[in-house]
């Protein structure tokens, strides 16, 4: 039982403290104020939680039935006791009209006196703890609420409402929200290490919501972070002492500032949207503001064009690629006024997509080509470095290029055959001989997430058949799936079904 705080409230100080003398010898977990009146008592219940106020009637300045009417107006979850040496049932009769638990007669009765203090700590035990199974299943609904509209990027408009509730957005105040995503599943084994940097860099007002073992989001709710850019400088350190401690890389994506559930829903839609555009890690930090802000020298055709030719890379045809290119060189070369360093950016931007799409590539090779392009004296020589990376592509594309949807069957029949393993990129990678990087772009690309939200979903899936079942244990359902750490399958659990594995049998 928790220790409560007890005011003894009495003008005759051998009353307070024979009382006082009464909860030592009996040992109750209460720690005693005292106040010598009415008016003494209030200014005392401002500036403590009380949980038991114990009265006497009769007082000057202010009485106890008087007293017990304004604390209950303002504190109606404090238990009020009186006691008075007036017998008379007037009294008794307001005592309960001020909302007493109970009226004790002077001089107290030691029966009476501990019955009535057994009744009202246990009674404020009670409430207690369900005051807190209460806010547990509203922080648990809040949750799962924001983990469904992280994971989706959809709000519902039924949702909006509890949707900025769950973010703590309240009127007048604002938040950001940024996406982190790790390589391997980091939060399984360095969510300590992760939450320690967090509060040392971010500060106290800030949440954290795991998504999946390799991704979560942050909830920023300080003021020194809610516009320019500080935050993406703290975030700059944090991966950086993440990363020596850890050895993990990430990519974070940092929202604009969000105020209402108008501004939640583009900014969610923007960040998946630049989800489905990256490709790799490296520490890599994204501002919404600056990705989707336009340059100082803007071509609008040139900028539309760029975006089809990386779209194009992305999808790894070679017909559309070749197509898109043609396209986008047509439209450089009918520049007249635009800047230089634009250019040099956009097709830097290219090659570099290059880079990332072509396994065998060096990165010496494609840091030739990028200083090549940044070193060109005019528009032809940039075009002329251009066209060697398309064509370098090109070549790959048609003389090593297979059959992603039989390499991502295989993955797959990996997974479950293996699932009771610590399944990560590099292990995929190299069971089925390709580089963690192109594993993890043709799995993206077919199946349409991530190979850790595969890896996970399946885990989930198997683990939720074999408690249904009830012939294993849940630490051995846990282990059978590859997590050690039970307490943390059974948040992952819950994560995913709204329950926890216990909860489930108890319900099965």
């Amino acid at each position: 039982m928790r220790r409560m705080k007890i005011l003894l409230v009495d003008d005759e100080r051998e009353e307070r403290e024979g009382i006082s003398w009464l909860i030592e010898k009996y040992k109750y977990p209460l720690e005693i104020m005292q106040a010598a009146n009415g008016k003494e008592a209030l200014k005392c219940i401002e500036n403590h939680k009380i949980d038991i106020l114990f009265t006497d009637v009769k007082m000057p300045i202010m009485n106890g039935l008087d007293l017990a009417k304004k604390v209950h107006e303002t504190r109606p979850e404090t238990k009020i006791i009186i006691f008075s040496a007036y017998g008379e049932f007037s009294y008794a009769k307001q005592a309960l009209e001020a909302h007493a638990v109970s009226y004790l007669l002077k001089p107290i009765e030691i029966e009476e006196f501990q019955k009535v203090m057994i009744s009202v700590m246990q009674s404020i035990h009670e409430e207690s703890e369900e005051d807190q199974r209460l806010q547990t299943a509203e922080l648990q609904n809040r949750r799962n609420l924001l983990y469904k509209v992280f994971s989706s990027g959809r709000i519902e408009r039924k949702e909006e409402e509890k949707v900025v509730q769950a973010l703590g957005v309240e009127q007048g105040e604002a938040c950001r929200f940024v996406d982190i995503e790790f390589t391997e599943n980091f939060f399984e084994e360095h969510e300590e290490i992760f939450l320690r940097f967090l509060k040392m860099y971010l500060g106290e007002r800030v949440s954290y919501l795991e998504m999946y073992p390799n991704e979560g989001y942050l909830i920023v709710r300080d003021n020194r972070f809610l516009s320019g850019n500080d935050l993406q400088k703290q975030m700059e350190k944090f991966l950086r002492d993440l990363q020596r401690r850890t050895k993990s890389e990430a990519v974070v994506i940092i929202s604009e500032t969000v105020e209402q559930a108008e501004d939640l829903r583009e900014q969610l839609q923007k960040i998946h949207t630049i989800q489905a555009e990256l490709f790799g890690y490296g520490n890599r930090i994204i501002s919404v503001r600056n990705y989707y802000s336009e340059t100082e020298h803007y071509a609008q055709d040139a900028e539309s064009a760029g975006k089809q030719m990386l779209q194009a890379i992305e999808s790894m045809d070679t017909e559309l690629i070749s197509r898109q290119n043609r396209q986008l060189i047509k439209v450089v070369a009918s520049l007249d006024n635009v800047s230089k360093i634009y250019l040099q950016n956009l097709l830097y931007t290219i090659v570099k997509a290059i880079y990332d799409k072509i396994p065998k590539m060096e990165f010496e090779e494609a840091l030739a080509l990028a200083e090549a392009l940044f070193q060109a004296r005019s528009l032809n020589a940039m075009l002329e470095v251009y066209e060697r990376a398309i064509e370098k592509l090109l070549n790959f594309l048609e003389r090593d290029v297979q059959d992603d949807s039989r390499i991502i069957q295989k993955i797959k029949n990996l997974i479950e055959k293996e699932y009771t393993k610590d399944i990560s990129l590099n292990y995929v990678a190299d069971n089925v001989n390709l580089t963690p990087a192109y594993v993890s772009y043709i799995f993206k690309k077919e199946t349409g997430q991530t190979l850790v939200k595969y890896v996970t979903d399946m885990k989930m899936v198997k683990a939720k058949k074999m408690l249904e079942e009830g012939n294993l244990k849940i630490v051995q359902v846990a282990r059978i799936c590859g997590y050690e750490n039970q307490s943390y399958f059974n948040r992952l659990f819950k994560n995913y079904y709204g329950i926890t594995p216990k909860q489930l049998r108890e319900k099965i």
